[in-house]
C-alpha cells in the first residue's frame, strides 16, 4: 500500500489541530451512495468537532508498480476535490494507492475512527455490507447507511 501525497492530505489544513478530535471516516464507493454517507456522516457530526475524512483507494493492477498507477494521480486528486467541492461539506482527503481495497481501508484506520458505510437496499449482501462487516470484525465502529 502507497499513500498518494506526503501526509496524504489534498486539503490544507495542520493536522495537530485535529489531535484528539474523533475522526469519521467515509471510504468512497460510487458517486451516489458516498454522497449518502457524507449527508449522514454531516448530519452526525452537527454540533461535534469531529474530523471528517473521504478516504478514497485506487486498486493498482499487479503488472504496474505501486508508484505508476493505471491513473494520473493529479487527476485522481482533481476528481476527489471537485467531488468534495460539489458536496458542501468541510471534509479532508486521503487518497491511498493500493493492491486490495479492504486491506488498505484497515491499515488506514486509527482506534477511534468511525466509518460511515453507505449502501443500497437490497435483499442480498452488497459489497459494501461485506466491507462493512470486515471493517466491524476487525474492531472499527462502523455506521451502515441505507440508501
Amino acid at each position: 500500500m502507497l499513500s498518494a501525497t506526503a501526509g496524504s492530505r489534498l486539503r490544507t489544513g495542520n493536522h495537530s489541530e485535529h489531535a484528539g478530535r474523533l475522526q469519521v471516516i467515509i471510504p468512497y464507493t460510487t458517486p451516489k451512495l458516498t454522497r449518502a454517507a457524507l449527508a449522514a456522516a454531516a448530519g452526525m457530526a452537527r454540533g461535534l468537532h469531529i474530523e471528517t475524512i473521504l478516504l478514497a483507494v485506487h486498486i493498482v493492477p499487479y503488472p504496474l508498480p505501486l508508484h505508476y498507477p493505471d491513473v494520473p494521480l493529479a487527476r485522481l486528486r482533481e476528481q476527489l476535490e471537485a467531488f468534495v467541492s460539489a458536496s458542501g461539506m468541510s471534509c479532508g482527503v486521503r487518497l491511498v494507492l493500493a493492491r486490495d481495497r479492504e486491506q488498505a481501508l484497515r491499515q488506514m484506520l486509527r482506534g477511534r475512527a468511525l466509518v460511515v458505510v453507505a449502501t443500497r437496499k437490497r435483499w442480498w449482501r452488497t459489497r459494501e455490507e461485506r466491507m462493512a462487516r470486515g471493517l466491524s470484525r476487525a474492531g472499527h465502529g462502523v455506521a451502515l447507511v441505507k440508501v
